[in-house]
C-alpha cells in the first residue's frame, strides 16, 4: 500500500453503518472490530444530509476517514411540469455518462464500456436537468421504447428521480483504497464500482439480502404504479442493472447462504466470483444458562429489530391478536429502535390499541440484547424479505428457538443447510410471509409442548457451534483483504 491511499479498505455502505442499528450495521461493526491492525475508510450513502441523525455506532480507532455522499441537496427542486430543455454550449462528443444513462434502460448485459462510460464524470447537473440532449433521448427514444401508456410528464419526472441521484454519488468523493469493498449492491455497488475502476483497484461485494429483489417488493406496494406497470417495469430494470454493475465489476462476490446464491445467478452473477460465507456470532457473548422446561402457561414472545416495514410488525402483532384466544398469558417484546420509519411504528401502535393488546405487547425500544434473550421462550421474525438475519444466529447462540418466515437463509438456518446439517433437528417453525395464522399456530404449539421448545433452542446453539461462529468469518475476511490488498 502507498500514501496516496486513505485506508487499505474502503467500505462502501447504503444506509446503514453508522447511522441505522442492527442487521447489517451491526455486521459491519463485527468486522470493523476484528481487524484492529487493518486501516479502513467508510463511505456512507443516505438520502439526504441529516436523514439519520446521530450516528448510533461509535466506530473503532481503525476507521480513518468517514465521508458521505448524498442521493439529493437543496439545489434543485422538483418542479410542477417537465421543463422547457435550454440549449447547452457545443461539446466535443455526446455525453459518455448519458450514453451509460441510456444504456441502463435499454441493455440487459453489463460491460466495461458502460461502467467507464459512468466513471467519466462528463455530465453536469444542469445538462442532466435540462439539457437538450437529454431531452430528446428521452422524448425521441426511451419514452416511446419503454413508457408509450404513462404521461410523458411522469416518464421525465421518473428518469430525473433515477438518475440524478447517479450523478450526485457518482461525483462525489470517494476515499482512495487498496481495494473497494461494497456492502451491497445498488447505490453502494454502483459506486464501489466506479471507484475500482477509476482508481484500478480491486472490488469485493458482500450482499446480505439481494438488493433488487428487496426493491422489487418495494415497487409492487406502491402507489404510484397502479395504473401504469411499465414504469414499475422501468424501475425494476434499473435496479437489476445497478446490481449487475456490481456483479460485474467484482473480483469476488460474497454471498450468506446457497438461496442467495441462486437469486444471485439469476440475476447474472459470474459463478466463479461467487463465495457462500455466512454470518456468525461468538457463542460466549450469547450462551444462557441450560434452560429447564417451563413449568408456567406464560410464553414470552421477543421481536428484535427495526421497526420498519420490511419486518411486517403487522403480521407479528395480527398473529399475537389470534394467539391470546389459546394463550392467555402471551407477551411480545418489540425490542428495537422505532425512529427509522415513524409512521409505520405509529400504525404498528395503533393496531395494538386498536386490537386491545397494551397488556400483552410491549415496545422496549433499544435494549441490550444480551440481557433480554435469557428473559424470552421464543423469538420471532416476520420479514418480508432478510439475508441472514443475525437475530437468529443470536438467539440460537442463547439456546432460544426461533420462528420465522421463509426468506432468504431463515429455513436454511432453522432446519440445516446440509445432510449433516439436518441431522442436528430443527431449531424452530418455518412460515410463509405474511401469514399471521401460521405464526399463530407456530407460537400456540410452541406454548403447549415447552419441551419441544427445550429441544428447539438446543438444536440451534449446536448449529451455531458447528456452522456459523463468528472466528470463521473473520478468516475468511481476513485471508480475502491479505489477498487483495497485496
Amino acid at each position: 500500500m502507498t500514501r496516496a491511499y486513505d485506508a487499505e479498505v474502503t467500505l462502501v455502505l447504503e444506509g446503514t453503518y453508522p447511522y441505522v442499528a442492527g442487521g447489517v450495521s451491526a455486521w459491519v461493526h463485527q468486522i470493523l472490530c476484528a481487524y484492529p491492525a487493518r486501516k479502513f475508510a467508510l463511505l456512507h450513502i443516505g438520502p439526504h444530509a441529516g436523514a439519520y441523525g446521530a450516528p448510533r455506532y461509535q466506530p473503532p480507532a481503525n476507521v480513518t476517514v468517514l465521508t458521505e455522499a448524498f442521493c439529493r441537496g437543496r439545489d434543485h427542486g422538483r418542479r410542477r411540469r417537465a421543463a422547457r430543455p435550454v440549449h447547452t454550449p457545443a461539446r466535443r462528443g455526446p455525453s459518455r455518462m448519458l450514453a451509460a444513462f441510456r444504456r441502463l434502460h435499454v441493455d440487459d448485459a453489463v460491460d466495461d464500456e458502460l461502467i467507464a462510460d459512468l466513471a467519466s464524470n462528463d455530465l453536469s447537473l444542469p445538462e442532466l436537468l435540462h439539457g437538450e440532449r437529454t431531452f430528446e433521448m428521452l422524448r425521441r427514444d426511451l419514452y416511446e421504447r419503454l413508457c408509450p401508456d404513462a404521461p410523458f410528464v411522469d416518464f421525465f419526472w421518473h428518469f430525473r428521480a433515477m438518475h440524478v441521484p447517479l450523478l450526485r454519488l457518482l461525483a462525489a468523493p470517494c476515499p482512495r483504497a487498496a481495494v473497494y469493498h461494497a456492502v451491497a449492491t445498488g447505490y453502494a455497488g454502483l459506486v464501489g464500482a466506479v471507484a475500482s475502476f477509476r482508481e484500478q483497484r480491486p472490488l469485493v461485494v458482500t450482499e446480505h439480502g439481494i438488493y433488487a429483489h428487496e426493491r422489487e417488493m418495494e415497487l409492487s406496494r406502491v402507489g404510484w404504479f397502479v395504473d401504469c406497470a411499465s414504469l414499475r417495469r422501468v424501475w425494476t430494470h434499473y435496479f437489476k442493472m445497478l446490481s449487475r454493475i456490481a456483479y460485474h465489476r467484482a473480483a469476488r462476490l460474497l454471498t450468506l447462504s446457497e438461496v442467495n446464491r441462486a437469486r444471485q445467478l439469476a440475476d447474472g452473477a459470474d459463478p466463479n466470483k461467487i463465495e457462500v460465507v455466512p454470518n456468525g456470532v461468538d457463542p460466549e457473548v450469547w450462551r444462557a444458562e441450560a434452560r429447564p422446561v417451563a413449568t408456567t402457561s406464560r410464553l414470552r414472545v421477543g421481536f428484535i429489530g427495526r421497526v420498519v416495514p420490511i419486518k411486517d410488525l403487522v403480521t407479528l402483532i395480527r398473529a399475537i391478536h389470534q394467539v391470546r384466544q389459546r394463550v392467555p398469558e402471551i407477551e411480545l417484546w418489540i425490542v428495537g429502535p422505532d425512529d427509522e420509519d415513524r409512521p409505520y411504528a405509529q400504525r404498528c401502535r395503533a393496531l395494538v390499541d386498536m386490537l386491545g393488546l397494551g397488556e400483552h405487547i410491549r415496545f422496549l425500544g433499544p435494549q441490550r440484547v444480551a440481557e433480554i434473550y435469557p428473559q424470552l421462550d421464543v423469538v420471532v421474525l416476520t420479514s418480508l424479505s432478510e439475508g441472514q438475519p443475525l437475530v437468529v444466529l443470536e438467539a440460537h447462540a442463547a439456546g432460544l428457538p426461533v420462528v420465522a418466515t421463509d426468506v432468504g437463509a431463515c429455513r436454511e438456518l432453522i432446519e440445516g443447510g446440509s445432510e449433516a446439517d439436518r441431522q442436528l433437528g430443527a431449531s424452530g417453525i418455518v412460515t410463509r410471509v405474511a401469514s399471521p395464522s401460521e405464526t399463530a399456530a407456530a407460537l400456540v404449539r410452541l406454548a403447549a409442548h415447552p419441551e419441544l421448545r427445550l429441544a428447539m433452542g438446543k438444536a440451534g446453539a449446536a448449529r451455531i457451534a458447528a456452522r456459523y461462529q463468528l472466528r470463521q468469518v473473520v478468516a475468511c475476511y481476513d485471508s480475502l483483504y491479505a489477498e487483495a490488498v497485496g
